[in-house]
């Protein structure tokens, strides 16, 4: 007896909530519009992922089956997609964010992701081509494996994350550096976390003060005195973080030895449950040197992404535990 093909079949109280989540997927780059995102289906829920064309930038993004109204997922194994992110939002965006949405994949004897849009009596149907995988994409190395030592801080306000990225928008060029500085108040420095940008031309620096922080935690391992420094292209940080930050109600950002860092947002949905983000970029390697450096570019994945029998979470306490095993 053959395998089962694989059949998903969803329906959310608000279209917002696939939106907002795809919309953080959009990865600023000259091509935005051509951009494809990959989208694992299995009976867990719904995946996302995204790339960057330099690979120095991974946005992950999660839709658990509870987040949705109704989900159902049949076949023996997961189902791998490759959908154009442009037209799915235009086509999730023609109503308000009070529209509910019943997603079907397979519809009929094509490859179509086929939705239906329902609000106030009016009814929009939308097919959409997607390129379906044989398998899924090459995974992505793990940078962030459990137990290792992490540089972290978790925001008061998480709005402040916003505000201080934001900051930096008037000066994304491509010669612009993101200095991010550390101040665990074990030093001279009161805690604290401080931002700087530098181009050829100018500079600007935010401070976030320790009123609005948390938690803030540098291994002395990495730092005995607890302040260390790591340095991105600004336009990799903003590309991939700000979007999310805007609609974060949590925020927590960890480095590795390396530099590389994770900004893990909680979003607010408009249905059941809250969804999930994970932006991972990867630090200027020419300034990470004395840290292990970075040369190659991120080809990442967090503790998460893969899932099967790592019995991992996307958010440690004080936020929410998510198995995904």
């Amino acid at each position: 007896m053959g395998s089962q093909n694989p059949h998903l079949e969803c329906r959310l109280e608000s279209a917002h909530d696939l939106a907002a989540l795809l919309a953080v997927l959009q990865l600023k780059e000259k091509d935005q519009k051509n951009q494809h995102v990959y989208c694992e289906a299995t009976s867990r829920g719904l995946k996302f992922t995204a790339q960057s064309a330099a690979k120095d930038v991974a946005v992950l993004a999660w839709m658990f089956s509870d987040a949705f109204r109704e989900y159902s997922f049949s076949g023996e194994q997961e189902m791998h997609l490759k959908i154009p992110v442009a037209p799915l939002l235009a086509c999730l965006q023609i109503f308000s964010d009070k529209a509910a949405l019943v997603l079907k994949y397979p519809s009929g004897p094509s490859d179509e992701l086929r939705f239906v849009l329902e609000e106030d009596g009016a009814t929009t149907e939308c097919c959409l081509r997607t390129l379906v995988l044989d398998e899924a994409p090459a995974p992505m190395s793990s940078f962030f494996a459990p137990g290792d030592p992490l540089c972290m801080f978790r925001l008061a306000q998480p709005e402040a994350w916003h505000h201080a990225l934001a900051e930096f928008g008037e000066i994304d060029m491509p010669d612009a550096t993101l200095q991010i500085a550390l101040h665990s108040g074990q030093g001279q420095a009161p805690r604290s976390v401080v931002l700087r940008a530098q181009t050829l031309m100018s500079d600007a620096e935010v401070e976030i003060p320790k009123e609005s922080v948390d938690e803030l935690h540098v291994p002395p391992e990495f730092a005995a005195s607890g302040d260390i420094v790591h340095r991105y292209h600004v336009g990799s940080v903003l590309s991939s973080c700000l979007r999310a930050a805007k609609d974060a109600k949590a925020v927590k950002v960890r480095f590795n030895r390396n530099g590389a860092m994770s900004n893990q947002f909680i979003l607010r949905g408009r249905g059941q449950r809250d969804l999930f983000c994970e932006a991972l970029v990867s630090p200027l390697a020419e300034f990470n040197q004395g840290m292990g450096g970075n040369a190659g570019g991120l080809d990442i994945e967090t503790e998460v992404t893969q899932g099967k029998g790592l019995g991992a979470s996307v958010f440690g306490n004080p936020y929410t535990s998510i198995s995904v095993q």
